[in-house]
């Protein structure tokens, strides 16, 4: 709970407002045994956090998204934190980005105590080269403590705050909550390989349930990530409810944040198939707020529905519509694959969504506030939620007479990439020659997630290509119908932009430093209705000679 003291300023006890409250953190693991949890704050997430945690309005929180607006508005700031121990030491960083990105401007750094007591820190004079404020980073003494902060700005002279409302606590049990979970179902489709999945808990036959997404399915927001995640949440709860047997219940996770169903395609044998190893009997798709980066504007995503839906085992397929902040998600995009399919669906969004406006007297279940993390990730009243709208889904299946089985239907987008595979340094291919040319490092800093319920992260893709100082292209000649590259973003200046090129014609100049952090990329190279041969050069763009690239991956189609 918050307990805080005023700041300590001796002219005036300054108006302020909230951007977190009473925010669960969990330290990501460190190689020196700390715990970290960044919050991003870039890219209008500061001023999201303002308004839908502190109530700003529109037009003062804009100003908070550059340095500038920044100076000109917080005048100090006030944190504080709780914890089992209280006198752990939480360091606090207000980090701020240059035009450069992450990795670039000022740093502030504070520590305090987690026993609840506010401490107040004026906000220094910002240099002229910081553009906007980057992230709180807050460092744990391990990465098994966990707390909860709030951090509080107090503003200049001039400017004004609400009052904070504070919410009512999430009555799960309540009438309204049921309702608003009831809303999530959008449909049911055919319930053939549901009924046949919940036999086999039943039955106590061996069963696998597999999560496939991007940073929500990861576990993004929930703190602890592992065990308050939705996956895991819904997982335990359907092992629960419906295993005779519960230790013949296996679960998969693979979430990869900020990858669209473009990049979980090529990941689907490997990180849910486990290389033939596994075969799932429910799968939920989960990239309903990842999918505005598919650069084939659904193809991927159904052709994945199609490949898993293909799958000898005939698993259950359940696709989840999860929501950003701004009441978004690409329902309108994927759920026609759905019913083109007869899958059954949960929106989220249709769940949550139309209650937020609604006053806490007028049938408000539970604020933004309380849902979300951040501007994209819930937090772990958020991913209860998510747990719930699919427990509904599979209960009210499981309520319905079964459904005789019907033929797959015709493609709606299409399914080009179904039978799409993946091309890295660990496996070679028939008909498939590389030349490495300079790329003959491999890199080791990639982006990882922790898989299942593991405790150590899973590095993405490390059988890479790794451009060294040899400046010599990479050439792959390959045949196939359509070809993706998969390379590696990264905050480091040390990379550079890269040309693709094929049979000499430059298809595309790729820049791994446009997004600013360590992160896997799927890029569209070519596609086509025949399989024809192919030569690809990959080389350092004209003034990037001297930089690095690396090379991920490919995805073909043959």
């Amino acid at each position: 709970m918050l307990n805080v003291t005023a700041p300590k300023d001796p002219q005036t006890r300054r108006n302020g407002f909230y951007v977190l409250l009473d925010q669960k953190i969990g330290g990501e693991p460190q190689s020196d045994g700390t715990g970290r949890q960044p919050i991003f704050l870039d890219g209008g997430r500061l001023s999201a956090l303002a308004k839908i945690v502190g109530g700003l309005d529109e037009r003062l929180a804009a100003r908070l998204d550059t340095a500038e607006g920044f100076r000109q508005i917080v005048h100090s700031i006030g944190v504080s934190a709780q914890a089992a121990d209280p006198a752990m030491e939480i360091g606090f960083t207000l980090a701020f980005y240059e035009d450069a990105g992450p990795g670039s401007g000022s740093r502030w750094p504070h520590s305090f105590r987690a026993d609840g007591t506010e401490t107040v820190f004026s906000v220094p004079e910002l240099p002229e080269s910081d553009r906007t404020p980057g992230q709180f980073l807050f460092t744990l003494p391990t990465d098994r403590d966990l707390a909860e902060v709030t951090v509080k700005f107090y503003l200049q002279d001039g400017f004004d705050a609400p009052d904070l409302d504070p919410d009512s606590p999430v009555d799960r049990e309540s009438r309204a909550y049921r309702d608003m979970i009831a809303r999530s179902f959008l449909s049911g489709g055919n319930n053939r390989r549901v009924k046949e999945f919940l036999r086999k808990l039943r039955c106590g036959q061996k069963v696998t349930i597999a999560y496939l997404g991007g940073s929500i399915t990861q576990g993004a927001g929930a703190v602890p990530a592992q065990e308050m995640c939705y996956a895991r949440r819904s997982f335990e709860a359907i092992r629960d409810r419906y295993a005779s047997d519960p230790d013949q219940v296996r679960y998969l996770k693979a979430g990869v944040g900020g990858t669209p169903s473009q990049l979980g395609i090529l990941r689907y044998d490997r990180d849910i198939g486990r290389d033939g190893t596994e075969r799932p009997d429910l799968v939920v798709i989960e990239f309903a707020v990842n999918d505005g980066d598919d650069e084939t504007n659904g193809v991927c995503y159904e052709s994945l529905v199609r490949k898993i839906l293909d799958q000898p085992q005939h698993p259950a397929v359940i696709l989840l519509f999860s929501v950003f902040a701004n009441d978004w998600n690409l329902k309108d995009r994927l759920a026609p694959i759905g019913f083109r399919y007869q899958l059954p669906m949960a929106d989220v969004l249709e769940a949550v969504s139309p209650q937020f406006s609604l006053p806490k007297s007028g049938g408000r279940v539970l604020s933004k506030r309380q849902y979300f993390y951040d501007v994209y990730h819930p937090t772990n009243t958020g991913h209860q939620v998510m747990a719930d709208c699919l427990l509904y889904l599979l209960d009210r299946l499981d309520r319905q007479m079964p459904m005789p089985p019907e033929p797959m239907a015709l493609p709606l987008y299409g399914t080009d990439y179904a039978s799409i595979r993946l091309l890295d340094r660990k496996d070679g291919w028939p008909d498939v020659q590389i030349s490495p040319g300079g790329f003959t490092r491999r890199d080791i800093e990639l982006q990882s997630v922790l898989l299942d319920d593991d405790t150590e992260n899973t590095p993405q893709f490390p059988y890479n290509w790794q451009k060294g100082k040899d400046p010599a292209p990479f050439v792959l000649e390959i045949a196939c119908k359509s070809l993706m590259l998969i390379f590696k973003d990264s905050e480091n200046p040390a990379f550079g932009k890269a040309e693709v090129r094929e049979d000499g014609v430059l298809l595309r100049t790729l820049d791994p430093r446009a997004v600013n952090w360590t992160h896997c990329h799927a890029a569209l190279l070519f596609q086509g209705t025949e399989t024809r041969r192919h030569k690809i050069e990959i080389s350092m763009a004209p003034a990037d000679e001297e930089k690095t690239f690396t090379i991920l991956g490919f995805g073909f189609v043959p």
